[in-house]
């Protein structure tokens, strides 16, 4: 029999707010019905949750850029370091480290606290497969579903070695590589294995310096070919640029554009763009042209100095815009509400309402949508007290967080005990 859920209170949906009441299909996930100014009158049969007027019910956050295993960090990073030094410090010095529980206990920790601030759902990219095949991917998996998050996994390949790297940096990148044809390979073990609706596995790329041309191609080939987005860390550091032109004589959306025209690729508009600070004026008309979507990761691109991007530009043009933390290890924390006021603060002259609005365009996911209350749509809930905190989050229909409280692990007992016992041992170096 299915099981159906009643939410009732007052809805924020298309930036306005009105008292209504949403029901959901908790064997889907899906919304059936979700009316505004209208009270529900009839006895319902399953479980209903009623919120006074003091509280807010809208759309779950979507963190479209995240790294999680890196919040195994939090708590050694020196907030002046810059990117490279973060590097150095952190994935460069351990990722050789990294065994499957590091993996999973990091991911709980990242995934518990963005479902405590609202975050609903997460796209991944994962590089630390550490010569490992699918081995530490899963981990990330089985965190999600732990937590009870909704999960785009990008399985990154990685494939290019930095041969006047320093040591650390060479033997972390030789645990992340893998051939285009392995990671292929591994992609389609990983792909028929998943089975989940709030699960999906995608390809996905590293950058213009981590990702070969062959790489490139495979990849956003191999994603069209499976109906899957695919992300790419764009010309997040300006030297990316300049590599892009010193391998492909252009900048790196001109030689995308290139495996386009030349018959390469079969299509760019699956591809999700990342960070895209060191962008030109004809690299923003590529973006517009095929349709791509773009994240961006304002608070991070900060924090390690790499730039920042030109959100007055992609407005102007109508870009389809995300938001993403990255890792919470180069952030404050893993919030999108935190990047919307960050953005605010940095950018006054463009209208709050439109920075909130950023992030809430309908998402594909499997047999429904995220980002936005609507029937068909996924039933990802954030709700808000009058303090604008988080109290209760649903996903999926299914409530995972009470009063600011995760339901589905403890995250003292069962997240934050067994990772810091992990972690003294790992960084005694």
């Amino acid at each position: 029999m299915e099981e159906r859920t009643l939410i009732k209170g007052n809805i924020k949906k298309d930036k306005e707010v009105h008292p209504g009441y949403i029901i959901s299909n908790l064997n889907t996930g899906l919304i059936e019905e979700i009316k505004l100014n209208e009270a529900f009158q009839d006895d319902f049969p399953g479980k209903v949750y009623d919120y006074p007027n003091e509280y807010i019910i809208e759309a779950g956050d979507f963190n479209a850029h995240s790294h999680p295993e890196q919040s195994i960090y939090t708590d050694i990073v020196d907030k002046s370091w810059d990117l490279g030094t973060w590097c150095r410090n952190t994935i460069y010095r351990y990722s050789v480290k990294l065994q499957p529980e590091h993996i999973y206990y990091g991911c709980l920790r990242a995934f518990s606290r963005m479902l405590t601030l609202g975050v609903t759902s997460v796209m991944v990219s994962f590089y630390c497969h550490g010569n490992k095949g699918n081995t530490l991917d899963k981990e990330v998996l089985r965190a999600a579903k732990d937590t009870g998050i909704r999960l785009y996994f990008g399985r990154m390949n990685y494939d290019i070695l930095t041969e006047n790297a320093y040591e650390a940096k060479k033997d972390s990148q030789k645990s992340y590589f893998e051939t285009p044809d392995e990671a292929e390979m591994n992609f389609y073990m990983l792909f028929g294995e998943m089975c989940d609706k709030d699960i999906i596995a995608a390809p996905s790329l590293h950058s213009i310096h981590a990702s070969t041309k062959e790489a490139i191609v495979k990849g956003i080939n191999l994603a069209f070919e499976n109906g899957k987005y695919i992300q790419f860390h764009l010309s997040e550091d300006k030297g990316d640029v300049d590599l892009s032109l010193e391998l492909y004589g252009m900048r790196p959306l001109k030689f995308l554009e290139s495996l386009l025209k030349n018959k390469e690729v079969k299509s760019l508009e699956h591809v999700i763009l990342s960070d895209c600070i060191w962008l030109d004026d004809e690299e923003y008309e590529v973006i517009k042209k095929y349709n791509m979507n773009v994240v961006l990761n304002p608070r991070m691109n900060e924090r390690v100095k790499a730039g920042k991007a030109n959100l007055e530009k992609f407005l102007e043009m109508n870009i389809p815009l995300y938001l993403g933390t990255d890792g919470e290890a180069s952030n404050d924390d893993l919030s999108i509400i935190g990047e919307r006021n960050f953005l605010k603060d940095k950018f006054t002259n463009v209208n709050s309402e439109v920075i909130n609005s950023i992030g809430k365009t309908p998402f594909k996911f499997n047999q429904g949508y995220i980002g936005t209350l609507d029937n068909g749509h996924f039933c990802d809930i954030k709700v808000t007290n009058k303090e604008g905190l988080v109290s209760d989050v649903f996903v999926s229909s299914k409530n995972v967080v009470k009063d600011g409280n995760l339901l589905t692990m403890n995250m003292d007992k069962d997240i934050e005990t067994p990772l810091k016992n992990l972690l003294s041992k790992l960084f005694v170096d």
